[in-house]
């Protein structure tokens, strides 16, 4: 299984906006962040980026203002922000396999098994992401890698 490139990216804005807001002591009080500067931060493009933030914001999780002095910022604590929720979002839960989703497809439904599994393989992916917070995530506990890469001046 592999995940859609906005899937991707969302997770990075989101992550790139918890780590941000960490160091503060209130997660609303951090000033806005533009979509260039979280381009340039992962080296995506920033048009990629705009359009993924539009649907962090359709799904509550971002809010953005135009103009001087806007930017993105998120719009729930970033301890609330469930990984699951937010792929579950962005993918959708179509199936691994058109089968999946629509058993009349295939001639060995009724009764094929490997349909089955595949609906527990993605059961599991998903129950594995759920229950995890975008915060936890963006938590720093090693000297370097992984969100210390990234340069949130």
């Amino acid at each position: 299984m592999q995940l859609k490139l906005k899937t991707d990216y969302g997770l990075r804005v989101l992550l790139y906006l918890a780590r941000q807001a960490q160091g503060a002591a209130d997660w609303r009080a951090v000033d806005p962040v533009s979509s260039e500067t979280v381009a340039q931060a992962f080296a995506i493009s920033k048009e990629h980026i705009v359009k993924v933030v539009q649907a962090l914001a359709r799904h509550g999780w971002v809010t953005t203002r135009a103009g001087r002095g806007g930017g993105l910022q998120l719009a729930a604590d970033p301890d609330t922000i469930d990984v699951g929720d937010v792929v579950t979002a962005l993918e959708g839960r179509d199936g691994v396999l058109d089968c999946v989703a629509e058993p009349g497809v295939c001639v060995l439904e009724p009764g094929c098994r490997l349909r089955r599994l595949l609906i527990e393989a993605e059961s599991a992916f998903y129950d594995t992401l759920t229950g995890t917070s975008v915060g936890a995530l963006a938590s720093v506990r090693g000297r370097r890698g992984g969100l210390l890469n990234l340069d949130l001046n």
